[in-house]
């Protein structure tokens, strides 16, 4: 009975996962796709999904209406993508996209940079919800790569903005998605910070804490617990906190800025040695980058308080405190 009810189960995830849908053309390579594309002057489009969405099943029932299919056909090079498959992420990541949730819709011009990348939500899911965004993504003055010439031009629409904040995040600009953020923050009215609108800001687009929006953030998480799941309050906290840790730009921190990181953290409720852990890396590359070679040292025996270091993480040490060194000099580390 058993084995019997798992067959069953079986059959009906196989049944219910997304199969090829008559609206979109059978995935081949990537370089057949960009070659097709430049022949045919066309954009690519690409409903990036999960096999056990239970949101991309649904989708999938609409992307079949002939009225899309007709849309598509006409308009652009249409696939579906399962970012399951690790080349396919492989694939949107080289192209400078991330897909946070599934079905987002990734329009891609005929030299394969993106064009307009939306994650779409059940509100959408109609046949003019779908249409919408299509003819939204493909309009030259409407897209968000059009936006956001706009925006380097000048404009400073507050809810184009918005829009802008989303899609630097999900084209891996940061630079400018930081820049961005901080001017909606700066724009936003200080009575909204609590907002389902300020919340939505930290949580879907925000990417670095040295923003007025997320200092009240962190500063009141108890009163944005009352409106929000504290679990998703914590983690939206440490997400920023963290990418901010871990960005390119963060050995140019001075002390004041990975204190302002280092309080956040224990904000949420981390302690002093798990806070330490995260941050002793790159306060030892900061140390080394200012070539203060006794100061990482002391850090490093600090961080360890006088306990002995395991090889693995003594070699890991030693190479970055002897790079610039004669390699004959001894790694500082006892």
């Amino acid at each position: 009975m058993r084995i019997l009810l798992i067959c069953i189960l079986s059959t009906f995830i196989f049944s219910t996962s997304i199969a090829q849908n008559p609206s979109f053309k059978p995935l081949e390579s990537f370089d057949a796709i960009f070659a097709r594309a430049k022949k045919e002057n066309k954009p690519i489009f690409f409903e990036a999904y999960l096999p056990n969405c239970s949101h991309c099943m649904a989708y999938d029932v609409t992307l079949k209406n002939p009225k899309i299919k007709q849309f598509l056909d006409k308009n652009v090079l249409a696939y579906q993508l399962d970012i399951s498959k690790r080349e396919n992420g492989l694939f949107l990541r080289k192209q400078k996209v991330y897909v946070p949730s599934t079905p987002s819709f990734v329009m891609l011009g005929p030299d394969g940079k993106p064009w307009d990348v939306q994650t779409m939500g059940d509100e959408l899911n109609t046949v003019d919800g779908i249409l919408t965004s299509l003819r939204k993504a493909i309009d030259p003055q409407k897209r968000d790569e059009a936006t956001l010439k706009k925006y380097q031009q000048g404009a400073r629409e507050f809810e184009e903005m918005l829009g802008l904040a989303n899609f630097t995040r999900m084209t891996l600009d940061t630079v400018q998605n930081i820049e961005i953020v901080q001017q909606i923050t700066e724009a936003l009215p200080k009575d909204k910070y609590e907002s389902e609108l300020g919340f939505l800001l930290i949580r879907k687009v925000m990417l670095d804490n040295n923003n007025p929006l997320f200092d009240h953030f962190i500063n009141n998480l108890a009163v944005y617990r009352k409106t929000n799941d504290s679990v998703t309050v914590r983690q939206v906290a440490e997400n920023t906190l963290m990418s901010t840790l871990f960005s390119s730009r963060s050995r140019k921190f001075n002390p004041e800025r990975i204190a302002g990181i280092k309080f956040g953290l224990k904000q949420i409720g981390l302690t002093d040695a798990q806070i330490a852990n995260r941050c002793i890396v790159l306060e030892v590359l900061i140390d080394l980058d200012k070539d203060q070679l006794a100061t990482a040292t002391d850090r490093i025996k600090s961080y360890y308080q006088g306990k002995e270091i395991p090889a693995k993480e003594k070699d890991f040490w030693c190479k970055w405190l002897t790079r610039k060194a004669d390699p004959k000099n001894p790694c500082p580390l006892p």
